[in-house]
């Protein structure tokens, strides 16, 4: 085996500038991943700040606290858009693009190029979004310009994480190693292509709809009204069902760290390959724009709220698969061996990370129900209606701050090696993990609670002064209080940010981690047969695979030798 890693690890040629220059000209899918992966962090970082801002005028149900109507609305809106289109999707794209091409057997992505034009597209766009919003742009913006300004940056994003989507689709597609199969791909290989798929079905609704509200806004302000009417018809990008698409690579991270952690293959590999499948296929959340029409709640009356219904029981159940069949990996291996598998800070966080993307999908089917009787008038009256509450920022805590910053915990200390050539410290891992579950925890059940028993609105998108103020909507039922422990739980979830920043400017940047093996952590897929990190450049020679976990081939077939 020794040998193996050690001639895949040669058959590197590098042609990539080593200067800081090269960085700006690179072609290489490892630098660009890299860029991607660092710059969401920290626009996380910045997301979360922004959030926090946002609750503290939560916590008062009589007056502002920080900002204004105008200003809440819009720093409202800034948040979502950071944490979505600045961090949850170029996140998992960064990753993607580093390890892709090295778990199929790709010299490099199918349009090098082009994924390097997709990171500085990117990047710019988010610039010219945070410019925007500081001139008094962006939804319910004072300053006309800025506000299409606004959705011109927002289209240059979405532009930009399109094309991350189509190179990294057509890389897992047409680049695979010849004797390397769809339904024998690493995991997370197929989970980045069922969401750069579904990525590229879904992103063009919203480019469609950014050009209809551009041309209205700036030349007939016919549909709209002004500008008040730009959120609620982009907002669906921002919201389950989608935010399950977004957190499909989750479930392709957990199942290669259970899998690898327990030293064991799945016993029905078509069944993970489906089940991560389904949750990218029900995360489609294009369709459910509750503002695609005047009517506004239709879509989730009558049949088109049973289908909305379906789609969160559908994902209920794809999660729910999947986890139980890593799960039961891990069972049996404490059965036969017994013997623990190593507590792993990335074995921690994709446990945690399953566990609150089960509880999102979960939310999501309950609420999508409690709304489709209420709206149709099918229960007793009085039924709560979650759908304009804090319900669904209970939901997108549990699916960003749980599920996905989770998964990046995980993705980070797991394939730091590759990437950086470095551990991170797993003291502080474990530590890390312990604060962002629990910041993500109390970040999300404040405003389950809240959305619950009082009614507390989320967003009003004709008057944002009514989604602070809202005494005269509920009565001192501890809407206040419980829009607190939310804030408490955002300001954790903050430390947990810098916390990983931290480690990783510690660990990386000043090299005080532990100079990385080939294999540090016995991972069973293709990446961990090359050099860590891997040579700047292409491979010179492709590798052969004929499996998603070759090294767990050759350790079974060393065993089956010594025992025979």
């Amino acid at each position: 085996m020794t040998e193996t890693k050690t001639d895949m690890a040669t058959a590197i040629t590098t042609t990539e500038d080593p200067t800081p220059f090269g960085w700006l000209t690179t072609a290489d899918h490892k630098r660009v991943g890299r860029l991607y992966i660092v710059s969401a962090i920290i626009m996380l970082l910045v997301g979360v700040l922004i959030d926090v801002i946002v609750r503290i005028d939560l916590t008062s149900g009589t007056d502002f606290v920080v900002l204004d109507g105008d200003s809440f609305g819009q720093l409202f809106a800034l948040s979502r858009e950071t944490l979505v289109l600045l961090f949850l999707i170029p996140i998992f794209l960064g990753f993607s693009m580093y390890l892709v091409p090295l778990q199929i057997g790709a010299g490099n992505l199918a349009f090098p190029r082009a994924a390097a034009a997709s990171y500085w597209v990117w990047l710019v766009s988010a610039g010219v979004l945070f410019g925007s919003y500081i001139g008094n742009g962006g939804p319910y913006g004072g300053n006309s310009d800025l506000v299409d300004l606004h959705m011109l940056a927002v289209g240059g994003l979405v532009i930009g994480l399109l094309i991350g989507a189509v190179v990294i689709g057509a890389t897992a597609m047409t680049m695979r190693s010849p004797g390397l199969y769809m339904d024998t791909t690493p995991p997370y290989s197929w989970s980045a292509l069922v969401t750069a798929s579904m990525l590229v079905v879904s992103l063009p609704v919203l480019l469609g709809q950014l050009v209809i509200l551009y041309i209205d806004h700036r030349y007939g302000r016919v549909f709209l009204g002004g500008n008040f009417g730009i959120w609620e018809r982009i907002d669906w990008l921002y919201r389950a069902p989608q935010l399950f698409l977004y957190s499909v690579p989750v479930l392709g991270i957990a199942s290669e760290i259970v899998l690898a952690s327990a030293k064991r293959r799945v016993f029905e590999p078509l069944a993970m390959y489906f089940s991560i499948g389904l949750l990218g296929l029900f995360g489609f959340g294009a369709w459910a724009n509750f503002a695609i029409t005047n009517e506004g709640s239709d879509i989730i009356d009558g049949a088109e709220g049973v289908v909305l219904v379906a789609m969160y029981g559908g994902a209920l159940l794809a999660i729910a698969g999947l986890l139980a069949l890593v799960g039961f990996a891990l069972i049996q291996t404490l059965m036969q061996n017994r013997k623990v598998p190593e507590i792993t800070t990335s074995l921690l966080a994709s446990l945690g990370a399953g566990k609150f993307l089960l509880t999102g999908a979960l939310c999501g089917f309950i609420g999508a129900g409690v709304d489709w009787l209420e709206i149709g008038d099918r229960g007793n009256l009085g039924n709560a209606q979650l759908r304009m509450t804090t319900w669904i920022t209970g939901q997108q805590s549990v699916m960003i701050y749980g599920a996905g910053l989770l998964g990046v915990l995980a993705a980070v200390h797991w394939w730091a090696p590759k990437i950086w050539g470095r551990q991170l410290n797993e003291l502080l891992g474990k530590l890390n993990f312990l604060v962002i579950a629990g910041g993500a925890f109390l970040a999300s059940v404040g405003p389950f609670l809240s959305g619950l028993l009082t009614d507390q609105p989320d967003f009003v998108y004709e008057d944002p002064s009514m989604t602070s103020i809202y005494s005269n909507l509920v009565d001192d039922s501890g809407a206040e209080g419980l829009s607190a422990l939310g804030l408490a739980g955002t300001l954790i979830v903050l430390s947990g940010v810098a916390l990983l920043l931290l480690n990783m400017f510690v660990s990386i940047t000043l090299k005080k981690g532990i100079e990385a093996t080939d294999d540090p952590w016995s991972g069973q897929s293709p990446e961990w047969l090359l050099s860590s990190p891997p040579a700047m450049g292409q491979l010179a020679e492709l590798q052969d695979l004929s499996s998603g976990t070759p090294l767990l081939d050759i350790a079974e077939a060393e065993e089956a030798a010594s025992n025979g």
